[in-house]
């Protein structure tokens, strides 16, 4: 690719989220290839999961990485605005050979069976599995209750789940059934409140339940989207 100067931030989405686990102050990716591969597994995996529901593939994602480092072989700081928040190797000047490496390794990636199943799930890994829930609980249900606005500090969770679906429509048939599809996820996953709440308060984001345990929430979030859909957009589809 030539002209770089095209290339914004969404450009690199894929490669950011890959590698989100080496970035920050302090953080790099390993130049050992051994520790990266082994620590990116699981969340490799996830991706590659996401991907059989119409996410990135993993050859996607590989030229991303590609590109992020010709980015960075053209401006070795960083400074490029689609590179913000895209991991370096801890040996700064051998980032762009890094990324070639994670590219390759995606791209012939197809562990064996035991392997597959013998790296346990971890929090980003999951994590990848909630794309809506990152923005709706922060957001709608902060750890302190319904977090949305003054006049809603006090509105049960039954009715914070209501403005979000207000808020929604009329767009509902294209957002609420991947919530419910979440909600499902989080009850197959996640099986006691104790795991629950870990996970959506706090290892993974910052959200909340309101008033209501999760293992109760999120069968009434499904169930209301759900009626709302039965309700004001039936029938989505006529098969006539």
């Amino acid at each position: 690719m030539s002209d770089f100067g095209a290339v914004d931030y969404r450009n690199l989405e894929g490669a950011r989220l890959l590698l989100e686990v080496y970035e920050g102050w302090g953080r790099g990716i390993p130049d050992d290839a051994e520790v990266w591969r082994s620590r990116l597994f699981p969340i490799i995996r996830g991706m590659n999961n996401a991907a059989s529901d119409g996410g990135r593939t993993l050859r996607e994602i590989a030229a991303e990485l590609r590109l992020a480092a010709e980015l960075f072989i053209q401006e070795p700081d960083g400074s490029h605005r689609a590179l913000s928040r895209v991991a370096r190797a801890e040996t700064v000047e051998r980032t762009p050979e890094v990324l070639r490496e994670i590219a390759d390794h995606l791209e012939e990636w197809n562990p064996d069976w035991r392997s597959y199943g013998d790296v346990p799930m971890d929090t980003w890994e999951l994590k990848l599995r909630f794309p809506r829930f990152q923005q709706i609980l922060p957001i709608y249900f902060g750890q302190d209750g319904v977090a949305i606005s003054d006049d809603m500090q006090d509105a049960t969770v039954e009715e914070g789940i209501l403005l979000y679906i207000e808020e929604t429509h009329p767009r509902c048939p294209w957002h609420l059934p991947s919530v419910v599809a979440e909600c499902y996820q989080a009850v197959s996953v996640f099986h006691t409140e104790h795991q629950m709440d870990r996970f959506f308060s706090s290892a993974a984001m910052s959200g909340g339940s309101g008033d209501a345990d999760f293992v109760d929430f999120f069968p009434l979030f499904a169930r209301l989207c759900i009626d709302h859909l039965r309700e004001a957009h039936s029938p989505l589809w006529d098969p006539s």
